[in-house]
């Protein structure tokens, strides 16, 4: 499903040459829930973002359901963005001023393959999977940061999406909540077959994804179960 040749991400502070990705080649298949772990700084955000193309690589390849994305103007990434993937932040990034219910359908609207009656219908399923359907009306502040983080989940999923991205979700919240957004996560990978690639620094994390890439310095050092070298 994803195909990652040779990315590379170089930074310029001043006449230092920062080299956040260096060489870095990955497959991802539909379905898998993989993570993405290692120290700060080793390149794991940077990878997030190239991968949901909110950031451009410096040269490699990136393929995605056997396209090119870097043959792809700025509009038809915002379509790809918008129809094919999905985003989770670690700081939800929900709209302050707007229900839990208009924050969920936002990306539903912008679509111009959903009527009204679909998009609240796909809204209010998606509010009922997660638990917080009886909080739709209320605003953001309003919620606990758990449920804050089960909205901006249902937000990346009303649209169904090919492939969600996570940027350590649960950075904000204790072991408890964790749980909780990790247990959904896992739910929805396994109900629907959700692709699903998440990072995080939490070392326990580990136990809810199948696979495991693990980064320093801007490259891989393994790839497989809990760490495990596969190659």
């Amino acid at each position: 499903m994803i195909e990652i040749e040779n990315l590379r991400k170089t930074y310029h502070m001043g006449t230092v040459e920062v080299k956040a990705l260096d060489g870095v080649d990955l497959e991802i298949e539909k379905g898998e829930f993989l993570g993405i772990m290692g120290p700060s700084g080793s390149g794991k955000t940077t990878l997030l973002h190239m991968l949901g193309l909110l950031d451009l690589p410096t040269s490699g390849k990136i393929i995605i359901d056997g396209m090119d994305i870097s043959l792809l103007t700025d509009y038809e990434k915002t379509m790809f963005r918008l129809y094919k993937l999905g985003y989770v932040f670690q700081d939800y990034a929900l709209v302050p001023d707007l229900t839990v219910m208009e924050n969920v359908s936002l990306p539903a609207m912008l679509r111009k393959d959903r009527t009204e009656d679909q998009y609240r219908n796909d809204t209010n399923d998606i509010l009922q999977k997660i638990g917080l359907y009886d909080r739709r009306d209320h605003l953001p502040r309003e919620l606990s940061g758990g449920q804050q983080q089960r909205v901006s989940l249902a937000r990346a999923m009303v649209n169904k999406p090919d492939i969600l991205f996570a940027d350590e979700p649960c950075a904000n919240l204790d072991t408890e909540n964790s749980r909780i957004v990790l247990d959904l996560f896992r739910e929805i990978n396994e109900s629907v077959h959700q692709t699903i690639v998440m990072v995080s620094h939490e070392d326990w994390h580990k136990d809810y994804f199948h696979r495991i890439v693990r980064l320093r310095d801007g490259k891989i050092v393994s790839d497989g179960i809990n760490g495990s070298k596969a190659s």
